[in-house]
């Protein structure tokens, strides 16, 4: 039997969320066991894409049960993906404003720093716009469509260049990420319909 440790009263195990200590070590394992799996298939010298689409958690404030649960399902999908392609994206599907709640915002943030393009889709609404402008919007698409353009653009551009550390990465390489992220956004834009102006 697992050793158990002492929680805080009034505390459960089922309801404690994992500590931010805890899941910035779980993020750094699944960074540089992807890392490890990219860097295995890169030497097979067999090239592919493979692109899968991640959907938010339903959460409410308060709902210390599924913190973290949105940071875990991002990594272990694009561990996943590495382990079988050298060149892995993601399209994630979140709330009205396509935010992946319960920690996956901080997890795409992540793998795009790490080599992994990630497209957003808004359910019923319109993907907030990204300060750091690292995030595509693929605006009005449905999620198979906007894999397929990802999965595109990936073979025709490849994956953006990793951040050295992607905690801390610096301005050269956030600007070499965006820039190289470009010709995907125009990619999503040209699939998009037009906006048609009602009277």
């Amino acid at each position: 039997m697992p050793a158990q440790f002492p929680l805080p009263a009034g505390a459960s195990r089922a309801n404690t969320p994992l500590a931010p200590r805890a899941r910035r070590m779980l993020a750094r394992v699944f960074i540089r066991v992807a890392l490890a799996l990219w860097f295995v298939n890169a030497a097979r010298g067999e090239p592919s894409v493979g692109v899968a689409v991640v959907h938010g958690a339903d959460w409410s404030p308060g709902d210390t049960v599924r913190d973290g649960a949105g940071e875990f399902a991002v990594h272990l999908r694009v561990a996943q993906l590495q382990h079988a392609h050298t060149a892995a994206g993601l399209v994630s599907v979140g709330d009205h404003n396509g935010i992946l709640r319960c920690g996956g915002e901080r997890a795409l943030r992540r793998v795009v720093l790490t080599g992994v393009p990630v497209a957003k889709l808004a359910r019923g609404g319109t993907v907030a716009p990204d300060p750091d402008a690292l995030f595509l919007d693929a605006g009005a698409l449905d999620e198979a469509r906007a894999a397929r353009v990802l999965a595109h653009c990936l073979e025709l551009y490849g994956a953006p260049p990793a951040a050295a550390n992607p905690e801390q990465p610096d301005a050269g390489e956030l600007a070499a990420i965006r820039a190289h992220l470009r010709p995907f956004q125009d990619a999503f834009a040209r699939e998009n319909p037009p906006l048609v102006a009602m009277r």
